[in-house]
């Protein structure tokens, strides 16, 4: 459950390399469909209008440092506290990036925790420990209640989680099913980290916390939640440009009289066939999965976690899909627009749209 991920994992993550670019396959699909229309479509989607990440300074929950005296911090020397403490103390520790204070802290804990447990074995047959005892008591509690703001910081303000809401100018591949998987197996790691707070999942092993920092590797190397928002721009763009063409097409003048087949009408169900169910639907319904799996997986890991007021409303207008302005009410409405705007093209000439809408 807590084993790192293979390198094989991370080796497939480079897969879809030279692959068709999805950007050129929704152009070619709008050419193809403006030119069976005889109407103009304009292709120039531009930079993706999302909302930005919120800047670290607003996503940093502030965290209520720990700070011993100088006889408090040797007598932790009964509990084999010292190395940890001065490895947190030291220039190094002082400058500790999110995973690296992730995983001081995923060691710190559970090492308090056996502090008390020896002392209050000790106390019964050594009353001058009860002090000592007593401080630790108040250090354990004050890491439990301060975890939950560390885990956040530890995962939202990482550079390798930043770069997955970064407005990417590349899209997901077109044949890259694996993502879902890749990106699932990742994020679940740090799904069993946030929901160390509720103190219901067994602490993660040492080998685990060790090799903590695979994960966000593995994060950042993966890239496809920024390739996920581009997706969904795009599709967005390119399903509100042919759905204008086709309502205005057929607004302008009659494609069939009376329902009946003509040429122009086998070309429209030509470029249906090979180019909206060959191409079009398999990627959008692509990046439809990957986005209900980056959304719950997002959700589950925020679920038992404090949220700043800035992140909150960026991940509600992000994934709330009943959000007005929402990144995934405005996807689905223009896909809803796009189907029935195909339907009326095809029921207008006689034809069945079949079970690939």
């Amino acid at each position: 459950m807590w084993r790192p991920l293979s390198l094989l994992l991370l080796i497939s993550l480079l897969y879809g390399c030279g692959e068709p670019n999805a950007e050129k396959m929704l152009q070619d699909y709008t050419r193809r469909v403006s030119n069976a229309l005889d109407e103009p479509i304009g292709f120039s989607p531009g930079n993706s209008p999302f909302p930005a990440f919120p800047p670290r300074r607003e996503r940093l929950l502030p965290v209520e440092g720990l700070r011993e005296g100088l006889i408090d911090v040797l007598q932790l020397r009964h509990c084999d506290l010292l190395p940890l403490i001065a490895e947190r103390n030291s220039n190094l520790g002082r400058v500790m990036t999110p995973s690296q204070t992730l995983k001081y802290e995923l060691r710190f804990l559970p090492a308090v925790e056996a502090c008390e447990q020896d002392l209050s074995q000790r106390v019964e047959t050594d009353d001058t420990l009860v002090p000592l005892l007593h401080r630790v008591r108040q250090i354990l509690q004050h890491k439990q209640e301060q975890l939950p703001r560390v885990i956040w910081n530890s995962i939202y303000t990482s550079e390798e989680m930043e770069q997955q809401f970064s407005r990417s100018f590349e899209p997901l591949p077109m044949h890259a099913q694996g993502l879902v998987n890749q990106a699932s197996s990742t994020l679940d790691a740090f799904t069993l980290i946030s929901q160390l707070v509720t103190q219901e999942t067994p602490w993660p092993d040492s080998h685990f916390i060790n090799e903590i920092e695979v994960y966000y590797e593995q994060l950042y190397r993966m890239q496809s939640g920024q390739q996920w928002l581009r997706s969904v721009y795009l599709l967005s763009y390119t399903m509100t440009q042919v759905t204008q063409a086709i309502e205005a097409r057929l607004e302008r003048r009659p494609i069939c009289f009376d329902q009946q087949p003509n040429n122009r009408s086998v070309i429209i169900q030509n470029v249906f066939r090979n180019f909206y169910a060959a191409e079009f639907q398999p990627y959008l319904a692509l990046t439809d999965q990957f986005g209900r799996h980056w959304q719950t997986r997002h959700q589950a890991i925020q679920q038992h976690l404090p949220l700043p007021p800035s992140s909150e409303a960026y991940f509600s207008q992000l994934f709330d899909i009943e959000a007005q302005d929402g990144v995934l009410h405005r996807f689905h409405q223009a896909r809803e627009k796009h189907t029935q705007a195909w339907q009326t093209l095809l029921a207008h000439c006689g034809l069945s749209v079949g079970q690939t809408l």
